[in-house]
């Protein structure tokens, strides 16, 4: 799986680098290494059960190595897999790497004669995509055709006719990443999009991918108040920058 490579690489690359806060808010996790580094994942918090133990190792993540974690990105406990695809973040989206910046949606080569697919709502790139083109596919979790959206099972028949694809990358988090993938072998162009977009650019062309479009700390102290707090993307604009890695 993709996820296993992402963690293989981010441990490879986190030098022994240890656990310094975990923050698991309403919103968003965030994973912080000894060096301040950063990285965030969502929180899929109405899909986590009324278990009172919804992470058992609570209190005891601080001073744990940071590879040890990263290989919970893997785990079919979505808040631990939340948590470890953050700590694989805060080492791949490192912002002393000179990223391209600016808006996502620029970056997309969508013309009026595509097919636009977009795995999980982003309504801002949606609005814009619908001024250059009315043929759109946006696929969401238990929703009904009525509302103008595709339940998920309607993927694989839909989203191979896509010449531009959107994918947010929570994908990685309850790992349908892959499975996605193999439904956008005809499309152009392939992105994944949010806050929990692992940048790395050197596997992700060997899935087909073209476009990341991500998150960077920039300010470790604010962000983690910020997810604290129950702050979402909004909330997280002055700790953070919007990156781009086109592939």
């Amino acid at each position: 799986m993709i996820i296993d490579e992402l963690i293989e690489i981010a441990s490879a690359k986190s030098e022994g680098r240890k656990i310094s806060d975990v923050r698991a808010g309403l919103g968003y996790t965030c994973v912080r290494l000894e060096d301040s580094s950063c990285g965030l994942a969502y929180t899929f918090r109405n899909d986590l059960g009324d278990c009172c133990g919804i992470l058992g190792e609570a209190g005891c993540l601080i001073g744990r190595a940071g590879s040890e974690i990263m290989r919970w990105a893997g785990s079919g406990n979505l808040l631990k897999s939340a948590v470890g695809l953050a700590a694989v973040n805060a080492v791949l989206n490192d912002p002393k790497i000179n990223w391209e910046t600016g808006n996502v949606t620029a970056a997309l080569d969508l013309r009026p004669s595509d097919c636009f697919g977009m795995v999980g709502e982003f309504r801002p790139i949606l609005s814009e995509a619908k001024r250059k083109t009315q043929n759109i596919y946006v696929f969401e979790q238990n929703t009904e055709k009525d509302d103008g959206l595709y339940p998920e099972e309607d993927i694989p028949k839909y989203l191979p006719g896509c010449d531009v694809v959107i994918i947010t990358s929570t994908s990685f988090i309850n790992h349908t990443a892959d499975e996605v993938l193999k439904y956008c072998k005809n499309a152009r162009q392939v992105c994944f999009v949010g806050p929990s977009t692992p940048i790395c650019p050197q596997l992700m062309k060997n899935y087909g991918v073209s476009l990341l479009a991500g998150t960077v700390v920039t300010n470790p102290d604010l962000i983690l108040q910020i997810v604290s707090q129950g702050g979402g993307t909004m909330s997280m604009k002055p700790a953070v920058r919007q990156v781009i890695a086109r592939i």
